[in-house]
This record gives structure tokens, C-alpha cells and sequence, in this order.
């Protein structure tokens, strides 16, 4: 049989502490299984490494400079498991959406590391998976945070505190997630400045807001362990209030929110930097799950992914 191997990783949204994680409070992050990334390696005769995906087909030494990061990776990998003369084909499929603050490209990277310890029969642990998945993570996002590796390589969500080591914790909601996407291209530099600028010059209502959404994340922390699923919608809301005080929503994302809240969502919020991006709301049942996404799509909604909670799937 022809040598092969499989790595496998998803889709990650930040649940709640957008902006707020700045500041040192703490942000939860969520994985979303159900938005997959599957890496194929198969041994080839090619003399190269090479890369097949859904943006770049040929031998890994040509990658455009959007890929650089996964080149950089994969040398990574194959130098510290003593591999770097071997050559074969690596397949990437992914279902997870570019820019949308999913977590698309720290996805790759773990499914590429999965994918290639496996094809070299090797296990890897955890602390390891991370620590490497950050080769690609810094060419990309150049100071990245670790949680996004941490949540796509996680089937719990991730409890995280800058400077702190990443904690996955307990997640006992039974509801679903609906992730609606406004079409519009978030800005992280643009929105985490912005409000920069807002604490910088003492802003009240910027300060309180950060202090407020803290302490939502603390309380959405106990929901989860809890199986709260009504008061961890109530803290959303709270939530997507204290953002539109530091005017990181925009009209788009608020008239998603408000058209989830009016059909059932039991709460709803802007997730990633604001300023465009995609809401999150959740829901109790499976009727309003179709009530919610048929209301958006009459609206012209396009991309709506939805995830079971408190599930592996």
C-alpha cells in the first residue's frame, strides 16, 4: 500500500473578550469542528516537495509569498524529526473561510504538523504541536498570541490570558452556535488602534467597557462549565453592548444581530476585531437554528456555518 498519512484540524471564534484581551483580561476562544482542514501527505517520485491547495499547486520552494509561513513550517518540522531530504505530496482541503477570524491559516499549520509526524510514525505532544504551529503563525501574523493554534487543535475551548499559558476548559452548553458572516472584511489594525487610542487618552466609557467585558468573559467562563445556556446569551448581549461603546460594530453587524435576537437567538455579538467580520449567536434548538438562518438569508446573508455545542464531532 502506498505510504499516505492524514492530519486534521478546524475553525476557531472568539466566544467573547475581543479588544478587551489587550488589556490583560481574559478572552475565550471556541473550536468550531464542524468547519474542517484535512492535510493529505502521499509519497510521490518528484524530486520536490509538493504543495496542492485551493491556492497554490507546484513544488514548495516556489509557494507565493502569501505562503511563505507554511514553507517556513514544513522545513521547520521535517529539520526536528531529522526528514529534511524526503520528498512528497501534501494535499490541503479546507472548509474554513480566509480573513473571517476563524483561525484559517493556524489550521493549516497544525494539520500540516499532524499530517507529517504521522507520516513518519512519530507522536508529538500538545506543548510541542504549539510551539511549532508558531514558525508559521509569526511569518503570517507576526506577533501572534498562540490562541488560535491552541483553539483549532482543541475539541474545548480555550480560556486564555496574555502572557499566560493557553487552559482549555470545561464546555457542558448544549445549544448551537450559528456564525453569520456581514460580508465585510474585518480590520484588526485599524480597530485595535482605534481603541488604543480611546484608553490612552483616559475615555471613560472605553475604560469601563474593557473593564465590563472582563468580567463578562469570567461569567461566560461559569455558563460553560455550568451549562448556562440562557445567561451565557444574556452575557453576549451585554457583550456586543460594551463593543458598540467603543464603536467597533457598524450597522451591517448590528442588523444581523438585531434580525438573530428577533428570530429566536437567545443572544448575539460581533466576534474578532469589529468593523466588519461575522456575528455569533446562539440558540436552544434546532427549530430556531432554521427560524434564525432562513430570517438571514431573506436578508441576504450568504455564509452561515452553525456548530452543535458541548459537541465532538
Amino acid at each position: 500500500m502506498e505510504k499516505s498519512s492524514i492530519g486534521m484540524s478546524h475553525a476557531k471564534i472568539i466566544l467573547m473578550g475581543e479588544h478587551s484581551v489587550v488589556y490583560k483580561e481574559p478572552a475565550i476562544a471556541l473550536p468550531i469542528t464542524s468547519i474542517k482542514l484535512k492535510v493529505e501527505i502521499k509519497k510521490c517520485l518528484s524530486n520536490n516537495i509538493l504543495i496542492t491547495s485551493h491556492y497554490y499547486k507546484g513544488p514548495l520552494q516556489n509557494v507565493p509569498v502569501n505562503m511563505l509561513g507554511i514553507k517556513k513550517l514544513i522545513d521547520q518540522t521535517l529539520k526536528n524529526l531529522n526528514k529534511e531530504k524526503e520528498t512528497f505530496n501534501i494535499i490541503i482541503k479546507s472548509s474554513i473561510p480566509s480573513e473571517r477570524g476563524m483561525g484559517s491559516s493556524a489550521a493549516t499549520a497544525v494539520g500540516i504538523i499532524r499530517a507529517i509526524y504521522k507520516y513518519f510514525d512519530k507522536k508529538i505532544s500538545r506543548k510541542q504541536l504549539l510551539k511549532l504551529s508558531d514558525v508559521e503563525e509569526k511569518i503570517t501574523h507576526g506577533n501572534p498570541s498562540g490562541l488560535d493554534a491552541a483553539t483549532v487543535s482543541s475539541e474545548y475551548p480555550i480560556w486564555f490570558i496574555h502572557g499566560q499559558e493557553n487552559e482549555q476548559i470545561p464546555f457542558n452548553i448544549n445549544g448551537y452556535l450559528i456564525i453569520a458572516d456581514s460580508g465585510i472584511l474585518g480590520r484588526t489594525d485599524i480597530a485595535v488602534n482605534y481603541v488604543r487610542e480611546l484608553v490612552n487618552h483616559k475615555n471613560e466609557i472605553a475604560i469601563n467597557s474593557i473593564n465590563n467585558l472582563g468580567n463578562a468573559v469570567r461569567q461566560a467562563k461559569e455558563c460553560l462549565e455550568k451549562g448556562n445556556i440562557h445567561q451565557l446569551g444574556k452575557l453576549m448581549d451585554f457583550a456586543h453592548q460594551q463593543l458598540q461603546n467603543i464603536q467597533i460594530s457598524n450597522p451591517t453587524v448590528d442588523k444581523i444581530v438585531n434580525i438573530t435576537k428577533a428570530n429566536g437567538a437567545l443572544g448575539a455579538k460581533l466576534t474578532g476585531s469589529g468593523l466588519g467580520g461575522c456575528v455569533i449567536s446562539i440558540t436552544d434548538n434546532l427549530e430556531k437554528v432554521d427560524k434564525i438562518i432562513n430570517a438571514l438569508k431573506k436578508q441576504g446573508v450568504k455564509d452561515i456555518w452553525t456548530q452543535k455545542l458541548g459537541s465532538i464531532n
